[in-house]
């Protein structure tokens, strides 16, 4: 298939409270690490990818538009401030790269759900938004610097319930039988779940066999 016109946005900073001492970007599930498996989807899909990371030099081999936070904060809202004030595209998909199983087929409807009027395309899984797996305009930077300014630093607070068109659980279900693409790595015990979901075969994959990314 086609690359598409949008950035695909990895964020890979913050202060990984959960995992002192590990960058969880480079913990492996299935055959690769986290970020790799991400790059690799991110690659084929998008037409341009950033990564947004505290220390630029632990990821000089990433073949990615490299960028750090612009707002000191340190949180994710910093972060996806950095990857829609550098992409080349009006559109992004921000995911962090903790989040493994990212999916093809939620991305690529994600992307044609684009309509006026609209500035955020966001996944409803049952239970509730999951701003780290949707899509962003860049029309979105001056609310986000608004409320990075009072440090509130939550993403959802951002949004205008009318400039947010969101998807259903039950799209998202056909399209991701089990909602892995949200699945994200917070803790160790995270990381061992992950680790055997990357063995067991993803029915929304169509291929009938277990991951190799």
């Amino acid at each position: 298939m086609e690359k598409i016109d949008c950035t695909g946005v990895i964020l890979a900073g913050g202060r990984n409270r959960r995992f002192p001492g590990i960058n969880k970007a480079f913990q492996r599930v299935g055959a690769n690490t986290m970020l790799t498996r991400i790059h690799s989807l991110f690659s084929r899909v998008f037409k341009e990818v950033i990564l947004v990371v505290n220390d630029p030099a632990l990821f000089l081999d990433i073949d990615a538009l490299v960028v750090t936070d612009i707002d000191p904060s340190q949180c994710a809202l910093a972060g996806l401030h950095a990857g829609l004030f550098h992409a080349g595209f009006d559109w992004s998909y921000v995911t962090a790269c903790d989040v493994p199983f990212v999916n093809e087929k939620v991305i690529r409807y994600l992307f044609v759900q684009r309509c006026p009027g609209k500035q955020i395309i966001i996944p409803r899984s049952r239970e509730g938004l999951e701003p780290l797996s949707a899509l962003y305009h860049k029309s979105c930077l001056p609310r986000i610097e608004t409320n990075l300014e009072k440090k509130v630093f939550m993403i959802k607070k951002f949004y205008k319930p009318e400039r947010v068109k969101q998807i259903s659980p039950q799209t998202l279900e056909s399209l991701d039988p089990e909602l892995r693409f949200k699945f994200n790595v917070n803790t160790p015990a995270d990381l061992e779940t992950a680790r055997g979901m990357a063995h067991v075969p993803d029915p929304g994959s169509g291929r009938g066999q277990r991951e190799e990314i």
